[in-house]
């Protein structure tokens, strides 16, 4: 694989060409020539019999439109009623008979200027009544009832009032004909005798009946406002209102004489007091006639198979071409289209090569990702060939494209931006293969759904949870494409068909995943959560042959997988290479400080040089044996960088104690500094948790001295020079000690003392 990456500029240049090829081939085998040999327009006569080749269904838009209009032109005009108007006719039938009652007596400037002063009415000495009450509480009884008393006392209150001297009928008639010129005078002549005979007879003591009058005015002119007024009915309402002999108002409460003079005169006024209360409600009204359109079934026209769909010489119509046109009956000319779409094809898959060097140059560096890119595109381009397979006779058939497939394959096997562009060539080899312009704006956002999903998993119970969630999003991403390029009556099936289609994508999506993984040698979301399996049979094989390893193992993955998640970086990578960092250790375990229960320190009886070589080993032990077990590169990667070329301090301490001048060459790693952040961060949890388990071996640890012990092994690292070809920042280094202080203060949280256990004893009671 070396010689690929050396020369990788000419294998890509290669795989591009192969692509092309191939994407080529995908979209023009089986499908018909290019320019139609005859031309067939709306309104020409047809240059020859068309006969359908197979049943067939068109939309007729025509048809559609002509039964929405004339839905539209059945729905009445909707109609309010302004309450407004309502209340000015019902103040001004009130102000009239107030007009009525003022001017009946004169007002005191006209009784001064006539000489009449005001009539003194008579003394009255009422008696009042003026209850007292006394209401005393007796507890006595058991429901608390209460008794009481209760006096009157009587007090005399004398009146006195003075009466205006009465208007002169005639005058009285003339002011109201002046102020209510629409009113007839037998009209107003009625009101000035009712009212007049009804102060008499209130006078004489009897009860007034005028008040009856005014609310039956009141009570007919509420009832006709509020059924409504259009202008166009005004005119005739105020005839039949104004038509003395045949009044439609009935006076309850009066004599016949009275009703005679009285149900004229109110008909009379509430003639010229009506006003047009009922307008028409355009908006509603709109609303209305757009719903009655839009509840029309779409109109279709069938051609069975064998029927005519036009006969030569008659005049075509939008139907009948697409009939002709979806069934293919036109011959066409075999090249030029297919030119075009192999041009078309090829410039899509050179947009995704620029892309991707653009993007992400180390996917354009490694031969495998750039090879495996082009198998994708090839897919791709023959999946966009379903629709037409399937969807001759039911169009939204075609939602079943697996588009969404592609963007969860390159999101798990490249990156989220990887997988976003992967969107541009799906949608042009839809549209290339379609010529369905909702089709084609599904197929690219289908490819995006399933990114922002799948990107972040950490456990396959997320993983499935995406790929149901990516399924989910593509029924209303269809259902609104259908129902905008197509219409609302077939927007659901187009949506249930997305939903299934979704599904089987991403269950084809995973079978094919582990495949190209294991083909190409991949590292995905997949292959860590493989790793991250205590099952695995590398983790078994430490567990069994260096149990002490494996435990610090899954502490130092914890550790790891926590300050990854603190700082964005891969939390699974990060944990899958301190599982497996000190693989190594298997082949001597018992040279090593946590597999050593109970047997004396081997390496008190070795030189120290010897001592540091056999440590040094497990670095190069670990590859060999990851290697073995087909581990994935990015793990050997950390097994290798772990301890980068890092100082074997206690060996080179013990040496000095033998020889000051000793070379610390010697005892220095012979691996390699960390080229990434998640190997950065295995070092330092590495590191970290030896130290750790040495201060619990010394004393109680306590998050404060926890925090120093790992602000040292950190500044240990970088005045090293170990972590200088990392991507950590200082910022990242902060998050990731605080993250690693909250681990092990956790794991190393205080434990009460039990009785009659090894340790401090506790009290009794």
């Amino acid at each position: 694989m070396s010689f690929f990456k050396r020369h990788s500029l000419p294998v890509n240049l290669l795989v591009i060409s192969i692509t092309i090829v191939f994407v080529g081939a995908a979209l023009v085998v089986g499908r018909g020539g290019g320019e139609p040999l005859i031309q067939i327009n709306v309104g020409d006569p047809s240059p020859q019999d068309f006969v359908a080749n197979r049943t067939i269904e068109i939309p007729d838009q025509a048809a559609t439109e002509t039964q929405r209009q004339l839905a539209r032109n059945n729905v009445k005009a909707e109609w309010t009623i302004d309450p407004g108007v309502t209340r000015e006719v019902r103040n001004n039938i009130a102000l009239f008979f107030s007009d009525l009652e003022s001017l009946a007596t004169l007002t005191p400037d006209e009784a001064d200027a006539l000489g009449l002063t005001e009539e003194p009415a008579d003394t009255t000495v009422a008696e009042t009544t003026v209850p007292e009450t006394t209401a005393a509480a007796d507890d006595t009884s058991s429901t608390g009832a209460e008794d009481s008393t209760s006096s009157t006392t009587e007090a005399e209150t004398t009146t006195t009032s003075s009466t205006l001297p009465p208007r002169d009928p005639e005058d009285w008639a003339q002011l109201l004909r002046d102020d209510y010129r629409l009113l007839p005078t037998e009209a107003i002549t009625a009101f000035i005798t009712l009212y007049s005979d009804d102060r008499a007879r209130v006078a004489e003591g009897e009860p007034s009946t005028f008040g009856a009058i005014e609310d039956a005015a009141d009570s007919e002119v509420t009832r006709l406002m509020n059924a409504g007024i259009r202008d166009t009915e005004l005119s005739d309402i105020q005839n039949e209102y104004a038509d003395a002999e045949n009044p439609p108002v009935f006076i309850p409460g009066l004599s016949a004489d009275e009703r005679e003079l009285a149900e004229p005169a109110v008909g009379q006024l509430i003639a010229i007091m009506l006003r047009g209360n009922e307008v028409e409600d355009a908006a509603a009204t709109e609303t209305a006639r757009e719903e009655a359109a839009a509840a029309v079934e779409p109109q279709t026209r069938t051609y069975l198979a064998g029927a005519e769909i036009v006969a030569a010489g008659e005049t075509l119509d939008q139907v009948q071409i697409d009939a002709i046109d979806q069934l293919g009956l036109i011959e066409r000319d075999p090249g030029t289209s297919r030119k075009a779409i192999v041009l078309l094809g090829a410039i899509a898959v050179l947009l995704a090569a620029f892309f991707l060097w653009r993007i992400a140059p180390g996917e354009w560096s490694e031969p495998r990702h750039f090879a495996l890119l082009g198998i994708l595109l090839v897919l791709a381009a023959l999946a966009s060939r379903i629709p037409e397979i399937i969807a001759r006779d039911t169009p939204q058939f075609g939602f079943l494209l697996p588009a969404m497939m592609f963007g969860y394959i390159a999101a798990i096997l490249y990156e989220p931006r990887t997988a976003v562009l992967f969107s541009v060539p799906v949608a042009a080899f839809t549209a290339i293969s379609t010529a369905d312009v909702g089709l084609t704006v599904f197929a690219g956002a289908a490819t995006v759904a399933p990114v922002a999903f799948v990107s972040s998993v950490s456990s396959r119970r997320e993983l499935r949870i995406a790929v149901a969630a990516s399924a989910l999003v593509l029924a209303p991403l269809a259902f609104a494409t259908e129902w905008v390029f197509t219409g609302y009556s077939t927007a659901g099936k187009a949506g249930l068909f997305a939903l299934i289609g979704g599904v089987v994508a991403g269950l084809a999506a995973q079978g094919l995943l582990s495949f190209l993984e294991n083909l190409f040698r991949m590292t995905t979301t997949l292959t860590l959560l493989d790793l991250t399996d205590r099952n695995h049979p590398a983790l078994r094989l430490i567990e069994e042959k260096a149990p002490g390893t494996f435990n610090h193992s899954m502490l130092v993955g914890t550790l790891a997988g926590k300050a990854a998640r603190a700082i964005g970086a891969d939390t699974l990578l990060a944990q899958a290479t301190a599982f497996y960092h000190d693989l190594g250790k298997t082949e001597n375990p018992q040279y090593y400080i946590e597999n050593q229960f109970g047997v004396s320190n081997p390496h008190d009886e070795l030189d120290p040089v010897e001592s540091a070589e056999i440590i040094r080993a497990h670095v190069s032990d670990g590859q060999r044996l990851a290697r073995r077990f087909r581990l994935p590169p990015e793990v050997i990667d950390g097994i290798r960088m772990h301890h980068g070329t890092g100082l074997m301090r206690y060996f080179y301490h013990k040496a000095l104690e033998q020889d000051p001048g000793t070379d610390p060459d010697l005892f220095r790693h012979h691996g390699q500094k960390p080229q990434r952040k998640e190997t950065a961060i295995l070092m330092i949890s590495d590191a970290v948790e030896g130290a750790a388990r040495a201060l619990a071996q010394e004393e109680d640890p306590t998050a404060e001295s926890i925090k120093k012990v790992i602000d040292a092994v950190v500044g240990e690292k970088l005045d090293d020079g170990q972590l200088d070809e990392s991507a950590l920042t200082f910022g990242d280094l902060t998050a990731v000690k605080h993250a690693m202080v909250e681990a092990l203060v956790g794991y190393y949280h205080t434990r009460i003392p039990y009785p009659g256990f090894p340790g401090p004893q506790v009290e009794s009671g």
